[in-house]
């Protein structure tokens, strides 16, 4: 999608994901398979604490996602990459 930055005004980038999520995309297309490195993880986790999950490291490959009703759910990585796309997404 283009955008005519003279006569619109550009979108807003509320944060460093919005500005990933295309790129990390497009890394896993071209790869043929989703990998999700230690960054790509912490930028994710920036843009799922500002909607209300907090994100911890647990020993191993999982995370711990703790929502703001109490609830927590470990995850690989991948997967919390996804709920931020989802989420992200999900606002537009």
């Amino acid at each position: 999608m283009e955008q005519n930055v003279v006569e619109e005004r550009p979108k807003t980038v509320a944060n460093r994901f919005e500005l990933a999520a295309s790129r990390m995309a497009e890394e896993w297309l071209n790869a043929g398979h989703m990998s999700v490195s230690a960054g790509d993880l912490r930028i994710a986790r920036e843009f799922l604490e500002q909607v209300g999950i907090t994100v911890e490291e647990t020993p191993g490959v999982l995370v711990r996602l703790n929502y703001r009703d109490g609830r927590s759910q470990e995850m690989t990585r991948e997967a919390a990459v996804m709920l931020a796309l989802r989420r992200l997404a999900g606002r537009a």
